[in-house]
């Protein structure tokens, strides 16, 4: 970015340059085709609205296509390296918006996306938009009506992030993963939908404190109420072993082995 002093029209000219604005404006087109495609899911003609669902998912792809190749600049031919890149997280991410870009419409698929690209957003006009139009100091810090922006962006960035991750862990294990057998089940979806998705969900459960977290608490409070002696009483035991018996075996999935990579940029 020119300095400060420079004119705003070389200053914006510095920022559309970058990949980062890309990576910005990928995010800005999931959440805005989002919104275009909510009213058409509320009132029931999803098929009509599938060009804005598309769109939304190709701007997830062009912003996380953005940050894997930032990531992973030159490409080496060898077993670690693949490894490394398939259990990456953006690159995780960028494959599932592959998969959903080229899915029938879903909408509980774009939840944890639109929160990922809300918080991403509004961070990138706190670091890089802000100071373009409100320059810094002498002392380089921000000031007036930019400063005070900035400052009550950061604020609230800070106090609901952690919250919003929690939600998404929930939305993608609960929502989505539960969407997605639903679907199977009345054969409204693909089969092979919860194959991949469950793939999916054992990495983040590998990579993410919230997804670990949250499998936790739904394991208990389905152990609470499945399973003597807390259990409901009036449980029939055969509903018992059934669920002692898929526990065990999403359990004995989930814990394959999974390399974590050596380091892990940040999501999207």
């Amino acid at each position: 970015m020119p300095a400060a002093n420079s004119d705003l029209s070389a200053r914006l000219q510095a920022l559309v340059k970058g990949p980062q604005f890309v990576w910005w404006l990928g995010h800005i087109t999931l959440l805005f085709c989002s919104a275009l495609y909510l009213p058409y899911w509320l009132t029931f003609s999803a098929k009509a609205g599938a060009h804005w669902y598309t769109r939304a998912f190709f701007g997830a792809l062009i912003s996380y296509s953005v940050v894997v190749y930032k990531s992973f600049p030159s490409v080496q031919f060898t077993a670690q390296f693949a490894q490394t890149v398939f259990t990456e997280e953006n690159v995780q991410y960028l494959l599932m918006a592959i998969y959903w870009w080229r899915t029938t419409p879903f909408i509980a698929a774009l939840i944890p996306y639109g929160i990922f690209a809300f918080f991403n957003a509004i961070n990138y006009v706190r670091t890089s938009l802000i100071p373009t139009f409100y320059p810094p100091g002498p002392d380089g810090k921000l000031q007036g009506v930019g400063a005070e922006t900035s400052r009550k962006i950061q604020v609230w960035t800070e106090k609901n992030h952690t919250k919003a991750m929690a939600l998404v862990a929930y939305v993608e294990i609960v929502g989505v993963m539960g969407s997605l057998i639903l679907g199977a089940i009345t054969f409204q979806s693909s089969l092979l939908s919860p194959i991949v998705y469950a793939n999916f969900l054992r990495f983040r459960y590998f990579f993410s404190l919230h997804h670990r977290a949250a499998f936790e608490v739904l394991r208990a409070r389905l152990d609470n109420w499945i399973v003597p002696p807390g259990g409901n009483p009036k449980m029939h035991p055969q509903v018992v072993k059934a669920y002692e018996v898929a526990r065990g075996a999403i359990t004995r999935f989930g814990m394959a082995a999974v390399q974590p990579p050596s380091a892990a940029p940040p999501r999207g």
